[in-house]
């Protein structure tokens, strides 16, 4: 049975089965595009290969710029130690020579590793979401008992099949009635086997204050649009907000948010002119990987956002394939005013107050009024439906939730890729307590955008309620490490997870954290005076029974818990709240 040629050359070894760069027994680490190129050019030795023949074989019908290439060369000159170019030349305005000389070597079932019987090993069945797991191509993964190094075959294999475990734990179990037949599971690789990445603020130097707000919505946007790669860990709008106008070297903040790449700017607009600056850089070699400056008209704001995205992509040399493009390709609003609107909206909304929230209705109901196919707005309204029924600041909880349903729907048949209105919906959904139908739109979600930690929050909400505990609690501490400024909401779904399984210090750890930063509801009150009174810690229970009665003097115990699918855990939540004293 016969692999693909494995090459050698200037004491390398090159192996296409294996996606794998070796030498001296040493595994060289490159990107899989920079593999994909550094293997193209040593198949065609000694002829000069275009930057156009290049982008064509190793992007066929993506748009990449030549930024792309030229960072696969640099990664490769960097793997081989060849600064000098004696293995890889630059023709200048011409393209790139492999001048080492080649020794390909045939092989056959010879260069398996032998295990008892002279036979090739049966891949694991968990190879199948190996790509997810850290971005070894699939067909390198299928072949990986060819190769003759088996002792670091096996490593890699069982590298790739944990983290294919982990992976797949995050989902419920195999007997659960949801079907992920056409959800891309794949996309949930754990943040650690994919391309590392901060965007941090826009900053706004002189600027008016207000001017801020429209800065922080479009660098949500823009991340939003790097969350929807399934290549790229992208920090969340929440953890990299606290970095605004900050002056940290780029070696310092790769190391403070644990990323590999920065990218930061500046904007400046008035009513003629948007000016924004942005430039990327490899926070661990300190080299700028691209920088640009637009200078043009507020309404081509939406062209800019896409051309940054796309140039930022490019410089990684991120692979976009067509299921990519269309996610990425989200419909930009007919009006400029509209879109100023909806990131009023959301400034308001973050806010977490009756008037801010009520705010926030008012600038998206305008959005609409301007544009009624704004996918974004819909989604802002849907939210603050959503936010009024988990708050209790709404009389009608069940018509808000009608409506955030119709609001989610009404945002995803104008625009199906876009995963906050899959995350609407199926918050939403596990709101109205069907659980497989939210569980369902919010596996879609995470399909589409691998780095939101709100999908990860909503579908560990879904998967707590529904029963499944110990997938909900590694789901919501997935969304924790995304996200550290989780929400409150979400911060008590996973104490509440932990009390379940009788991790109480984990949960008052959680609870205390929303008490620290002031933004605690009655219902941690009540869980803290729950493990405090199992506890028999009385003078700390009565402290959280005073602060409940302060905060919701009505508090009754007949509707806690009810979104519970299993009565054996709301029992045992109520069981520990009347042993309270509630």
């Amino acid at each position: 049975m016969l692999g693909q040629k494995i090459l050698q050359f200037h004491g390398f070894t090159l192996d296409p089965n294996t996606a794998s760069l070796c030498s001296g027994g040493q595994q060289s680490q490159l990107r899989p595009k920079s593999f994909d190129v550094l293997l193209y050019l040593a198949r065609h030795p000694g002829r000069i290969i275009t930057k156009d023949e290049l982008i064509a074989a190793i992007w066929p019908n993506v748009f990449v710029t030549e930024n792309s290439l030229v960072q696969c060369i640099s990664d490769i000159r960097v793997a081989l130690n060849d600064d000098a170019q004696a293995i890889l030349k630059t023709i200048a305005r011409r393209g790139y020579l492999f001048a080492a000389p080649i020794v390909e070597i045939e092989t056959t079932a010879e260069h398996w590793p032998v295990s008892g019987r002279n036979e090739a090993p049966q891949p694991s069945p968990i190879g199948t979401s190996d790509a997810s797991a850290g971005g070894i191509r699939a067909a390198g993964v299928a072949s990986l008992w060819r190769h003759r190094y088996s002792a670091l075959v096996f490593f890699c294999v069982a590298c790739a099949a944990v983290a294919g475990a982990i992976s797949w734990s995050l989902w419920p179990a195999t007997d659960r009635s949801v079907s992920t037949a056409d959800t891309d599971v794949s996309a949930s690789a754990p943040r650690s086997k994919r391309i590392s990445i901060a965007f941090l603020p826009l900053a706004t130097p002189g600027a008016p204050s207000q001017d801020e707000y429209f800065a922080d919505g479009l660098t949500e946007d823009i991340i939003a649009a790097l969350g929807r790669f399934s290549e790229l860990s992208v920090l969340s709008p929440k953890v990299v907000m606290g970095y605004k106008g900050g002056t940290a070297r780029p070696d310092d903040l790769g190391r403070n948010l644990k990323v590999r790449y920065i990218a930061e700017g500046s904007l400046r607009r008035s009513p003629e002119r948007v000016r924004i600056s942005v430039r990327l850089t490899d926070a661990s070699l300190g080299n700028l990987l691209w920088a640009d400056h637009y200078d043009a008209e507020p309404a081509n704001i939406f062209a800019i956002q896409d051309n940054i995205t796309r140039q930022i992509t490019g410089a990684l040399a991120v692979r976009l394939g067509n299921a990519e493009q269309a996610r990425v390709a989200a419909k930009p609003p007919s009006s400029l005013e509209a879109y100023d609107l909806v990131l009023r909206g959301r400034d308001f909304l973050s806010r977490l107050n009756r008037s801010a929230t009520s705010n926030a209705r008012t600038m998206f109901e305008r959005a609409i009024e301007l544009d009624p196919n704004y996918a974004a707005a819909y989604i802002g309204l849907g939210r603050v439906d959503l936010t009024a029924v988990a708050l209790g600041w709404t009389p009608d909880p069940a018509g808000a939730l009608r409506r955030a349903e119709s609001l989610a729907r009404k945002s995803i048949g104008i625009d199906e890729f876009n995963p906050a209105a899959h995350v609407l919906l199926g918050r939403t959904y596990a709101r109205l307590g069907e659980y497989d139908r939210a569980l369902d739109a919010l596996k879609r979600a995470m399909a589409q955008n691998p780095s939101d930690p709100d999908t990860y929050a909503g579908l560990g909400d879904s998967l707590l309620w529904s029963g499944d505990i110990e997938a909900a609690i590694q789901t919501l501490e997935t969304a924790e490490q995304l996200d550290p400024k989780l929400s409150t909401e979400d911060l008590f779904n996973l104490g509440a997870a932990y009390f379940l399984v009788g991790r109480n210090q984990e949960a008052v750890r959680r609870f205390e954290r929303t008490i620290a930063r002031n933004d605690s509801t009655a219902f941690i009150h009540a869980m803290l005076a729950a493990i405090h009174a199992e506890a028999g810690r009385q003078d700390e229970l009565a402290r959280e029974r005073a602060e409940l009665r302060r905060l919701d003097p009505f508090f009754d115990l007949t509707t806690f818990g009810s979104l519970f699918r299993n009565p054996e855990h709301r029992k045992k939540i109520v069981s520990a709240l009347r042993q309270a004293g509630f």
